[in-house]
């Protein structure tokens, strides 16, 4: 007998059965008796009392039980203390009332403690607790508490680095070996890895863990606290991060330290900031010997090479940090680096962007040369250079000279500054409010949008700036923006608005 390929539907031919066997004479019941079989096990199945071991029986745990119990004990409640007296607290209602209810001998207003909190981590079972730079900051007291425990201890503020956000404390366990994170290796976390964030959300809700992925890796230009840090390498989460989680551990699925919590965008929910693990160890070690982070200096500002597709310029690399300016008796000045350049190697390591040059010029050894590689009118040339310690008072008066906002230096009105004065009457400029611009650097955005020393600056981007105190806020809030900024500026009696779009020029190496 034969069947069709298919048996299609559409065939009747009709069909020859083979000769039934006696066998199939017990197929019947037997089925039968497996069926009823079945339905008394399924019913049997369905009594409250199956059910309920079903539902309640063990299951695996979630891996984050066992993250959490290995790393909760490790982090501590910091508390800070703060003395304020009205002069602290600007010209608002509150400090108002501070001066007439709680006057001090000069009638300005009595002193009281402003409390706040944040997270920590204990990375020394002698005491030793890692937190952002920014929790700690002008505090006249700082107590640390551990998860469940009544008790506080009081900390020492061992050495702190506002440039990446961190800072370290110390406390007497008395005798208690306190329990320790292990750090984890940052460079190897992966985008969608798992992030574990572990802090004292808002003060009162400690110990709370949140779960995410790691988003990305790499961020910068951000501002933290009020402040913009230095030296940026952010990894960025969606592990929940609110205020208060600020100095606590991101920790992988092991409870391994990947990073320190550092920041939250308040515009935007599940984006979270900490500093990686691996650049928390260097700057750790550094703070526990020395109480301070010493790095190295050249004196040039950069800005990341762009080439735009169809205008390629001959010669230029795709990658690197092109010079801006060079600070005058400089290591970058004596090494023959000229604004122009393009490192594209330093230290045997090669250089792909301004930031990556940032950080490279910090673990320089002050004093000792390095082989700077640059690219100068399409020919690739080397020097030794040999950086300085990095000094941030220094670097920071330098800085308003070199590495300028927009490419504009900028002074107050009545601020007595010689070069106001010669402008002023050079110009015949008759304002009482503004800064006034007095220098600008050749092929900046300032030069390029037409802006020329007597300038008065009297708004951006719609912020009305009435001083350089004002001019100085407007500038630490859109220094990291990329987008064209609109400002107002007097040109003697005339009122101008030019469009200004920043670069994505570096700090000051």
């Amino acid at each position: 007998m034969q069947f069709g390929p298919n048996n299609s539907r559409g065939s009747h031919r009709p069909v020859a059965l083979a000769p039934r066997s006696p066998s199939h004479e017990f197929v019947g019941p037997f089925l039968f008796g497996l069926f009823l079989l079945g339905l008394v096990v399924f019913l049997g199945a369905l009594q409250p009392g199956a059910a309920q071991g079903e539902v309640n029986g063990d299951f695996p745990d979630s891996p984050f039980v066992a993250v959490s119990k290995a790393v909760r004990p490790a982090v501590v409640n910091i508390r800070i203390i703060r003395s304020t007296n009205s002069s602290g607290m600007g010209t608002g209602s509150l400090q108002e009332m501070y001066r007439r209810f709680f006057p001090d001998e000069e009638g300005k207003g009595g002193r009281f403690e402003s409390p706040s909190t944040g997270s920590g981590f204990v990375v020394d079972p002698g005491g030793d607790i890692l937190t952002n730079h920014h929790v700690i900051d002008g505090a006249d007291a700082i107590f640390v508490r551990f998860s469940g425990e009544k008790r506080e201890y009081r900390a020492e503020l061992r050495g702190t680095d506002p440039n990446t956000d961190l800072a370290l404390l110390r406390i007497d366990p008395a005798g208690r070996r306190l329990p320790v994170l292990e750090f984890g290796d940052s460079d190897k976390v992966e985008v969608g890895s798992w992030a574990i964030a572990i802090g004292n959300p808002f003060g009162n809700l400690e110990s709370t863990l949140t779960v995410g992925v790691v988003s990305a890796k790499g961020r910068g230009d951000l501002q933290i606290g009020g402040l913009t840090p230095r030296y940026q390498d952010f990894i960025q989460t969606d592990a929940s991060i609110n205020f208060g989680n600020s100095g606590g551990p991101l920790v992988d699925v092991r409870g391994r330290l990947i990073g320190v919590n550092t920041a939250i965008n308040q515009r935007g929910q599940g984006i979270g900031f900490a500093v990686p693990s691996n650049l928390v160890t260097s700057i750790y070690r550094q703070l526990r010997e020395h109480g301070r982070v010493i790095r190295g200096y050249l004196g040039i500002t950069t800005e990341d090479v762009v080439q735009v597709v169809g205008e390629e310029v001959p010669g230029e690399p795709d990658s690197g940090a092109r010079v801006v300016s060079i600070v005058n008796d400089s290591p970058a000045a004596a090494g023959n680096l000229q604004a122009g350049d393009v490192v594209v190697e330093y230290s045997g390591q090669k250089v792909e962007s301004r930031r990556q040059l940032l950080f490279l010029i910090a673990a320089s050894q002050p004093g000792q040369d390095v082989e700077i590689v640059i690219i100068r009118d399409g020919k690739r040339n080397g020097f030794q250079v040999r950086p300085v310690e990095w000094i941030q008072e220094e670097s920071e008066a330098v800085a308003a000279q070199a590495a300028l906002w927009l490419g504009m230096e900028v002074a107050s009105i009545a601020g007595g500054d010689p070069r106001v004065a010669r402008l002023i009457e050079a110009l015949g400029v008759a304002v009482t409010t503004g800064v006034m611009v007095v220098a600008v650097q050749d092929s900046s955005p300032a030069a390029e949008a037409g802006i020329r020393p007597g300038d008065v600056v009297v708004s951006i981007a719609g912020h009305e700036i009435i001083d350089l105190e004002s001019y100085d806020q407007v500038r630490t809030l859109l220094a990291p923006s990329r987008d064209f900024l609109s400002v107002l500026v007097k040109t003697g009696n005339m009122e101008n608005y030019l469009s200004i779009q920043p670069r994505h020029g570096g700090l000051e190496n």
